[in-house]
């Protein structure tokens, strides 16, 4: 019998060989020879790779994690809604590509209670990021209204920003360099699921404070037609609904086209 250190014998009782198993590199070796290889997302991934080898060159690229200011999610343990809360409480399928649609699940809570801890309340230009499942993975918005009271629940994450512009970063987790990276990250045997860490791991390109600036003016041109959207589903107005929203729809897939264009050095602005 070899003495080859890939094979592990084992002896029963009485000194007899039992057991005999090959084994090619053991955990410690694995993780010295490559400490941040095949445990990272990066190392299994050709396609990941790919996509951010064509952008390294063009760009400085940081993670998510460096610009977060603060992150949490919503709201966990039993849902009490009420009728009469002035709080709206959210969830994924609240989500929209263009926005938060409030009437898809009306939802209301009562403010100050359970299902409203003040530190996933929302406010103006926070980030929402739907955390798990296959409808709600990958999802990004950013809340654009300063007036209503929202909280969400616990399959939403929530995100605050400094120093990078917040309506770039949703844009940017919009396009196929962002979106992949969600689902390529996302972890689950069975629905999908993706972690803080995981989120903060995120690779994105710093474009300049210009460019950035434009895709939030961007953003905001089409924002203002879901709004009109939305306020056209409260009035039951149908025909006006689905002209403004399919117009918004338009105006951020062709936004989503023009940044992916800039990141690809393919053109230098979204304008």
């Amino acid at each position: 019998m070899t003495n080859s250190k890939f094979i592990q014998i084992t002896k029963d009782q009485h000194g007899h060989e039992a057991i005999m198993v090959r084994v090619d590199k053991t955990v410690k070796e694995m993780m010295q020879e490559k400490p941040s290889g095949r445990w990272d997302a990066d190392y299994w991934h050709p396609k990941f790779q790919d996509l951010m080898s064509k952008i390294s060159d063009l760009y400085d690229l940081k993670t998510i994690g460096d610009f977060v200011s603060f992150i949490t999610y919503g709201q966990v343990g039993k849902r009490i809604y009420d009728e009469d809360g002035d709080v709206d409480y959210t969830q994924t399928i609240n989500m929209q590509l263009t926005g938060m649609d409030y009437e898809i699940k009306k939802a209301k809570i009562k403010v100050g209670s359970h299902n409203d801890p003040a530190r996933s309340r929302l406010k103006y230009e926070d980030m929402l990021m739907g955390n798990s499942g296959m409808g709600g993975l990958g999802k990004v918005v950013i809340f654009c209204d300063k007036k209503r009271k929202v909280n969400i629940s616990q399959d939403i994450d929530l995100l605050r920003f400094k120093n990078i512009n917040p309506y770039y970063v949703v844009t940017f987790l919009k396009t196929k360099f962002g979106n992949e990276q969600i689902w390529i990250r996302s972890k689950g045997v069975g629905a999908p699921k993706i972690s803080f860490d995981e989120v903060k791991a995120i690779k994105i390109p710093v474009l300049s404070d210009p460019v950035q600036d434009h895709i939030e003016s961007e953003y905001k041109k089409m924002s203002a037609y879901h709004d009109k959207a939305m306020d056209d589903k409260k009035k039951s107005d149908e025909v006006a609904y689905k002209k403004n929203i399919e117009t918004a729809e338009i105006m951020l897939k062709d936004l989503i086209a023009r940044t992916e264009a800039v990141i690809r050095g393919e053109r230098k602005d979204v304008i």
